[in-house]
């Protein structure tokens, strides 16, 4: 085993960064020393579709994460040097499909994203039989936590966030649900663990599903309305039902169209991670307003806000790049770049699959990064996960995003936010 110090500097700026500990193990007893390689590292990432905000973060991250690997080498003589290949899949699964089959043909071997399940699951066969290694920072279906294939999560999986969504509703006096959920992969995952586990505590009535794609929205909210007044019947009042749902951008488009409806704003409303700091929510004055008036509240995997040593400055870094702070998923992006070129000086640069992979799962095991924790557990998922819970205050004319709250999924603990 060799241990290497990371140095994370970048002129003067850099040298007041934080210092990793990065153990590279050598997956062979007589690695192959790498001849001055250029190893691509893939990006498949939502930069002009749904949840880009997302995708403009993680690029940024990805970047930084690349210039920062590259000045470490540098010192390192290792022979090797990092670039990105970046595509735009704007959250789409056939195009996600299709990017990462030309980054294949084009020798790339380890992809980072694409940020959403639908579109892991799309590409999932292919990159299972063609040897690519794809590390997610946001896909969180439970359908696609499985042992051994070549999906590593970045994130925990739907089950954690259900834990801590569900131990915010019932802290908040809930006793019925009306999940509210777009129908691809990963938004389903989440509406059926939060049922799974709200049900041993309260009732959840059957919810309503609308398409990822030209949703009908009036017809969805029209459905939705209606279990939400038995809701308030059968509870005689409003003050313990609620509406979780369960998507991306679209929130802006059902918000807006819920706006004045007398029924669906006298409930309170539960997001997920899919909507949690996402800049359309927060820019749009009336979908804003009604996610104030209902009190809504959605949780994303936290940082440790006591290392903030370590992830500021990355996170500072991004913001610079995109104009917005980025959250923890943008900030695995930046760890997964880390964990990959790790795995590659573990096994002497490119043309090694089987061995890069276990050198990529030790690596991810090793590394506390600017998210955290990135160990892994058995399905290739981030084994550990805390949730931070925001909403949207007002801020002047306009509107600002806020922690409320922290959920400790390991102490089942809820710390309100002051």
């Amino acid at each position: 085993m060799t241990s290497l110090g990371v140095r994370l500097r970048r002129g003067a700026a850099l040298s007041a960064l934080f210092a990793f500990t990065l153990a590279i193990v050598g997956c062979s007893d007589d690695p192959v020393a790498p001849a001055n390689q250029e190893i691509v590292i893939g990006g498949l990432f939502s930069l002009t579709g749904n949840w880009s905000s997302l995708g403009t973060a993680s690029q940024a991250a990805m970047e930084i994460g690349i210039d920062d690997v590259n000045a470490y080498l540098t010192d390192g003589n290792s022979g090797m040097h990092f670039t990105a290949s970046i595509k735009d899949t704007k959250l789409d699964p056939p195009t996600a499909l299709t990017a990462i089959t030309a980054l294949k043909d084009a020798g790339v071997e380890v992809v980072i994203g694409p940020q959403s399940s639908a579109e892991v699951a799309a590409i999932k066969s292919y990159v299972d039989a063609n040897s690519v290694l794809v590390a997610s920072q946001s896909s969180t279906a439970g359908s696609l936590a499985i042992p051994n294939d070549n999906i590593f999560r970045f994130t925990p999986s739907d089950t954690l966030e259900a834990v801590a969504l569900v131990g915010l509703m019932k802290a908040d006096g809930m006793a019925t649900i009306i999940p509210f959920w777009r129908n691809d992969a990963g938004n389903i995952g989440l509406q059926v663990a939060t049922r799974e586990l709200f049900s041993a505590v309260g009732t959840v009535k059957p919810g309503v599903q609308y398409e990822a794609t030209q949703p009908d929205i009036a017809g969805a909210l029209a459905s939705l309305k209606t279990q939400v007044q038995e809701a308030i019947a059968e509870r005689g009042g409003t003050a313990d039902v609620a509406v979780a749902h369960a998507g991306f951008d679209e929130v802006v488009d059902i918000f807006k169209a819920a706006t004045g409806d007398p029924v669906l704003s006298s409930v309170r409303w539960y997001g997920t991670d899919g909507t949690a700091l996402t800049e359309p929510l927060r820019t749009d004055a009336t979908a804003a307003a009604f996610a104030r008036e209902v009190n809504f509240w959605a949780p994303i995997p936290g940082v440790d806000r006591e290392a903030s040593d370590r992830w500021k400055p990355i996170a500072d870094r991004i913001a610079a790049k995109t104009g917005t702070q980025p959250d923890a998923f943008g900030l695995a992006v930046y760890d997964a770049v880390w964990v990959t070129a790790q795995a590659y000086l573990a096994v002497g640069g490119r043309g090694h699959a089987a061995a890069l992979k276990t050198a990529f799962v030790t690596a991810a095991n090793t590394l506390y990064g600017a998210s955290g924790w990135t160990a892994l557990n058995a399905a290739g998922d981030r084994k550990f996960g805390d949730f931070d819970f925001f909403d949207l205050s007002q801020s002047g004319e306009g509107y600002a995003w806020t922690l409320r709250a922290q959920y400790d999924t390991q102490r089942g603990v809820l710390t309100r936010v002051p």
